[in-house]
């Protein structure tokens, strides 16, 4: 990802290329980046040799190994196709963005896993020591026909939990808190579990 950020395909400011109507293709966009003729981008092999000795030869990356990497990734989002950029896409941020999304979606039969474990080591003033962990394991669901991914599942309910006990005035401690505070995880770990959101508790 460093290598791809110093060529500038992550900067968000409007790229002269993307202003008039008449749309560049992904193709001259990435020859626009690394300073050479489209047609080179036509050669076999760009993604093993062409590439990489650009981004080696412009100074974005030093190791041959990082360029080869660099260069598999903007072949894979199809930074190199001969398919014009979407008027919606105004930065090479932009761009990336659209190619990510398009190549990274999950498809119908994919699914994520979030595995979240922590291990605590406790020992009290007598002496007496303890050993808590904290699992959660959640999937990607299919609901109404449409992927839930477990990350924005395990991500978004927490966050609502938040807001909707702060309306509700059940948080009525003011300013920055954390969810280590009893008023703030106790109501919404009961509301976590009823969306069957649980973490597999252990002492040791």
């Amino acid at each position: 990802m460093a290598t791809l950020s110093r060529i500038g395909l992550f900067e968000s400011e409007p790229h002269p290329l993307l202003k008039d109507a008449k749309r560049p293709t992904f193709k001259k966009f990435l020859s626009e980046h690394l300073k050479m003729k489209t047609e080179d981008l036509d050669r076999p092999l760009i993604g093993e040799k062409i590439i990489p000795e650009r981004i080696v030869t412009l100074g974005y990356c030093k190791e041959q190994g990082a360029a080869v990497r660099a260069a598999k990734t903007i072949v894979f989002l199809g930074l190199h196709e001969q398919k014009e950029i979407p008027t919606s896409c105004k930065s090479a941020f932009e761009v990336t963005c659209l190619r990510m999304e398009e190549r990274l979606a999950y498809s119908s039969t994919e699914q994520d896993m979030v595995l979240l474990h922590h291990e605590v080591e406790v020992e009290f003033p007598d002496g007496l020591r303890e050993k808590h962990t904290g699992t959660l394991l959640e999937f990607g669901k299919m609901k109404s026909g449409k992927m839930i991914t477990a990350m924005a599942f395990t991500v978004g309910v927490p966050a609502a939990i938040g807001a909707l006990l702060i309306l509700g005035n059940k948080i009525k401690t003011r300013g920055v808190l954390r969810p280590i505070e009893p008023e703030v995880y106790v109501p919404a770990m009961d509301i976590l579990q009823a969306y069957g959101i649980k973490l597999m508790e252990k002492i040791e």
